[in-house]
């Protein structure tokens, strides 16, 4: 009868942990897609927007630290008889945390890609923009980027640290590998 009991009690358990109620308490983590290298001197980790068009670059220089943000598309009109020389159009990401962060630099890029790139400090101010960028990004799940009209773009950055850890750990790779 023991034995019996205890298969009662264990299939009783079994059950309330399979249950639909109990698999709706479970958390997940939004869907996300990425992909990451270095480009052009920077460790870069992209990530698609929520639209499915969208891509948002944050990149890390790998010899001077700097900060920086691309939001590109292919064919993007946004960029349509703008000045591909201006450089006074800085991007302000918001994490979901509530944490605002804005570059010091921004302008048009165009080419395959399409849209806005901006730099968090320059060679001749300080880089503690750059490290507050990936402080906040430390701490982030998602972020939505705007310019000076409007939002360009939403997305998830995975588990909070992501980014910023794959960042971190790229410039810290490619430095050792050029003896830096």
């Amino acid at each position: 009868m023991r034995g019996r009991n205890i298969l009662i009690a264990g299939a009783a358990l079994f059950a309330s942990v399979a249950s639909p109620a109990h698999a709706q308490q479970r958390q997940t983590l939004p869907d996300f897609s990425f992909s990451e290298g270095v480009k052009n001197g920077d460790c870069k980790i992209a990530f698609r927007a929520t639209d499915g068009v969208t891509m948002v670059d944050l990149g890390l220089g790998i010899t001077d630290s700097v900060f920086s943000v691309d939001v590109v598309r292919p064919r993007w009109d946004i960029v349509d008889g703008k000045d591909l020389e201006t450089r006074n159009l800085p991007l302000t990401l918001t994490f979901d945390t509530g944490r605002s962060i804005k570059s010091e630099f921004g302008g048009y890029k165009s080419g395959m890609y399409e849209g806005l790139w901006s730099l968090w400090h320059g060679q001749k101010s300080d880089p503690i923009q750059s490290q507050r960028a990936l402080e906040a990004l430390m701490n982030a799940t998602s972020a939505t980027v705007l310019s000076g009209s409007g939002e360009l773009a939403k997305v998830n950055l995975g588990p909070k640290g992501f980014a910023a850890n794959k960042l971190l750990d790229c410039g810290l790779a490619e430095r050792k590998k050029r003896n830096m």
